[in-house]
């Protein structure tokens, strides 16, 4: 084998060992974080389908629930997250898909009805969002180019 062919070889395995990199990266280094996220808006079309009985006055929630709809509710960004189990509402249900009484509680206060949205959130770790964002895809185009160069150096032999 010349050495040209070897060469165009070698980078196109490794081209496509780095253009592959989606099935192998991320690496996870540790485990996912659970973060619990409370959200408020007024009831609007996207809202599910709901009778008056599943409605529940502001006044009638358990104490820390109504403290965590005010805050949700005057929130700029019309809710919180917190990342401690301790700080969740034991009265509140926050499971990852909320429904209809279990994560979404339809709210009355002050002639308004407002949809209370509290749900459990699986963050990914640091190291592997970076992974995502940046050695994927400088990996990608790292191979690409590499595939490209190896066209390059074979078409360059053929002459």
């Amino acid at each position: 084998m010349s050495r040209r062919v070897t060469v165009a070889v070698l980078l196109l395995a490794l081209g496509g060992l780095l253009m592959a990199n989606p099935l192998y990266l991320p690496v996870p280094v540790t485990e996912p974080t659970t973060a619990y996220a409370h959200a408020v808006q007024p009831v609007g079309p996207e809202t599910p389908s709901y009778d008056e009985a599943d409605v529940r006055d502001r006044d009638d929630l358990d104490a820390d629930a109504r403290v965590a709809f005010d805050r949700a509710r005057e929130s700029p960004d019309g809710g919180f997250t917190v990342e401690d189990p301790d700080e969740r509402v034991g009265s509140l249900s926050y499971p990852p898909g909320p429904t209809l009484g279990n994560g979404l509680i339809v709210v009355a206060h002050e002639g308004t009805h407002y949809e209370f949205w509290t749900r459990s959130v699986e963050r990914e770790p640091g190291a592997v969002v970076i992974q995502r964002l940046v050695v994927q895809p400088v990996g990608f185009l790292a191979g690409f180019l590499s595939v490209v160069a190896a066209v390059a150096v074979g078409v360059h032999g053929r002459r």
